[in-house]
């Protein structure tokens, strides 16, 4: 695997390289692409969101290694302070029976069975995070105690029954486990790993639900936001004992309702939960994830606002009307940014927002000054601009450029407003497909989305005649 240095060099290098494509085949003064030309601009772009792709990953997987590593020390620390005492506690389980009695004659020099537990325990629990931190203090205890270090199962013997506890600690701090709710619903509480996993899957896909203004609340009653648009009012002057007039703002609302989602089902056989060694509930909380991520981007960037959410396509009104229906000219640009007032424009949030298939048309325009107005992030984590301005990669946004079509919106993407309800709602049936041998997996969410639009109109769209 390639590391962060080696990753932006090669991002770095492809950038330039796409630079001077276009360049030298504006050189030739030719009125159009060859398909050979195209399909090389193809290629090449492709491999440089290839490398972007991998290098955000491989990003974001170093700062979750050291976060990692982090939180191992801590793990560490801890179980380096086990006490007897503890042991002690665990000792005796919800109905009060004791821990039963080893054999005594495999303990030593008077050593006390709670402390040689302690130390073999101590080392079981090592062997998970830090192995170099096992003693042979370690290995005498669990010898002694009649355990392997490296066992993946701990017991602790209760009177006349030994039962084995798997994973009695909570190693990692987290847990995928889950645990059945009370009531004849069928439905099941999740940990919190697997929720978090669902909603960072579902936030990543898309792009909406990055930019947008996310607002979670406890009811589904329609939540109502009042907008008053005084932009065409201003103050006067007066003569002496003159009358003021009356002048009032535009008053309105904007209201979510609360559109229910879901995920559907995902039917996975015992078996497979038994023995999958991939930690399958990462993967099923990835794909639930995904699924709503993909249902809620879809309508909060097209949809119609008719009994579902207004997408920002629809709510955006127009910036800027080509003149070409099949290209983009970098002027139209620049024009799209000053449809927006200067006020909201110099507001955090603004931005553009396209489909990846028009970024390959925008990678070939240039200022008046010849400079390209894409420009590649050069360092971990700073993202690629569009004319000094972020942008986000929107799949349900319009892929080609042609006629009638809504190929790129600009503004305060803030200003987009999602509305969901409660968070989302997690269950696994375990009853309905049982003669199956099966589990049920599916996800709910309700929620809604618009554009806040007082009537200065924060974020508007460019279209194709």
């Amino acid at each position: 695997m390639a590391n962060l240095k080696d990753l932006q060099d090669k991002r770095l290098d492809l950038a330039n390289k796409i630079k001077e494509f276009a360049t030298a085949e504006d050189a030739k003064g030719d009125t159009g692409w060859s398909a050979e030309t195209t399909a090389a601009w193809d290629a090449l772009n492709a491999d440089y969101d290839s490398t972007k792709t991998e290098l955000d990953s491989e990003s974001e997987r170093a700062s979750k290694a050291e976060a990692d590593k982090i939180a191992r020390e801590n793990r560490l620390q801890d179980i380096l302070n086990y006490k007897p005492s503890i042991i002690n506690r665990i000792g005796r389980d919800g109905a009060g029976f004791e821990t039963g009695p080893r054999n005594q004659s495999s303990f030593n020099g008077g050593q006390n069975e709670h402390e040689t537990m302690a130390m073999a325990m101590q080392g079981w629990m090592l062997n998970q995070v830090a192995p170099s931190k096992i003693t042979d203090k370690h290995h005498k205890a669990a010898a002694q105690y009649g355990i392997g270090i490296s066992d993946r199962e701990f017991s602790i013997g209760l009177t006349n029954n030994w039962k084995h506890v798997k994973n009695q600690f909570d190693i990692s701090r987290s847990s995928n486990t889950l645990s059945s709710q009370t009531g004849g619903s069928g439905g099941f509480t999740f940990g919190e790993t697997f929720i978090g996993n669902l909603e960072l899957a579902m936030l990543a896909y898309g792009g909406m639900l990055q930019v947008a203004d996310v607002i979670r609340t406890t009811t589904s009653e329609p939540m109502r936001w009042p907008t008053a648009n005084d932009t065409t009012n201003t103050g006067r002057q007066l003569g002496e004992s003159a009358a003021v007039t009356t002048l009032d703002p535009t008053f309105a609302q904007v209201i979510w309702n609360a559109y229910k989602f879901t995920s559907d089902e995902i039917l996975v056989p015992y078996e497979l939960l038994r023995d999958n060694a991939v930690n399958l509930l990462d993967k099923i909380s990835e794909l639930l994830g995904i699924r709503l991520g993909r249902i809620q981007n879809k309508k909060f960037t097209i949809g119609s606002g008719a009994n579902t959410a207004k997408g920002i396509v629809t709510a955006a009104t127009t910036g800027v009307t080509c003149a070409s229906s099949t290209a983009i000219a970098a002027d139209e640009l620049i024009d799209l940014e000053h449809s927006i007032d200067p006020s909201r424009r110099s507001m955090p949030g603004v931005g553009y927002m396209f489909n990846d298939g028009i970024l390959k048309s925008l990678r070939k325009l240039k200022d008046g000054m010849g400079r390209y107005l894409w420009q590649a992030g050069f360092n971990t984590g700073a993202p690629d601009m569009l004319n000094n301005r972020p942008y986000t990669i929107n799949q349900d946004m319009q892929a080609t450029i042609a006629t009638g079509t809504t190929t790129i919106v600009f503004g305060q993407m803030s200003q987009y407003k999602v509305r969901q309800v409660n968070s989302i709602r997690l269950y696994r049936l375990v009853e309905r497909y049982r003669e199956n041998d099966q589990d049920a997996f599916l996800a709910f969410i309700e929620a809604d989305g618009n554009l806040l639009d007082a009537g200065d109109h924060p974020v508007k769209c460019m279209v194709q005649p």
